[in-house]
C-alpha cells in the first residue's frame, strides 16, 4: 500500500534513509525525529514523501519537492530519495512509488520528473531505465558550498 508520509512513520523513514546512505557510500545522515518532523511538516515543508507499507510495516519511501523554472515557465518534480528495504526489493514497490509520484506530478502540471542517480548504482539505473527514464546529457550537476 502506498500512502502519504505521516509523523508516525518518522522512525522508519530515518532507518531507511540511513540504509540508503550506506548503500551509496554517503555518511550516515544525522537525522533526528524532531528535525525530520520540522523538515516534512513544518512551515514551510521542505519536502513531501510517500511511504510503502507491506504487512503493516513501512518498507520504502520516496521523497520529493517541486521546483519552478522561470526561463521555461514550467514546474518540475524533483525526487530526492527513493529507498526500498532489502527484504522488499524486487516486489514492484519502487515502481508503485514512482507511479504515485508521476500522478502527483501530472496533477500539479509538472513538465517532468528529475532525479539524480549515483554513477556506481547500476541497480538503480537499470530500475529507472525499465520505467522509461533516460539520462539527461544536456546539463551537468554542479554543487556550491554555502
Amino acid at each position: 500500500m502506498i500512502r502519504g508520509f505521516a509523523k508516525c512513520d518518522i522512525a522508519n523513514v530515518i532507518r531507511l534513509a540511513q540504509q540508503l546512505a550506506q548503500h551509496v557510500n554517503d555518511p550516515v545522515p544525522d537525522l533526528t525525529a524532531e528535525g525530520l518532523e520540522n523538515l516534512a511538516f513544518g512551515e514551510p515543508a521542505v519536502f513531501q514523501a510517500l511511504v510503502a507499507e507491506s504487512a503493516g510495516q513501512v518498507v520504502g519511501f520516496i521523497a520529493f519537492s517541486e521546483r519552478f523554472e522561470l526561463h521555461t515557465n514550467s514546474r518540475v518534480l524533483h525526487i530526492s530519495d527513493l529507498m526500498i528495504s532489502d527484504q522488499a526489493q524486487h516486489a514492484g514497490i519502487g515502481a508503485e512509488l514512482i507511479t504515485s509520484v508521476r500522478r502527483i506530478a501530472f496533477d500539479r502540471g509538472c513538465r517532468e520528473i528529475r532525479f539524480e542517480v549515483w554513477r556506481e548504482n547500476t541497480q538503480a539505473q537499470g530500475f529507472y531505465v525499465k520505467l522509461g527514464a533516460r539520462r539527461a546529457d544536456d546539463v551537468d550537476l554542479w554543487t556550491m558550498p554555502v
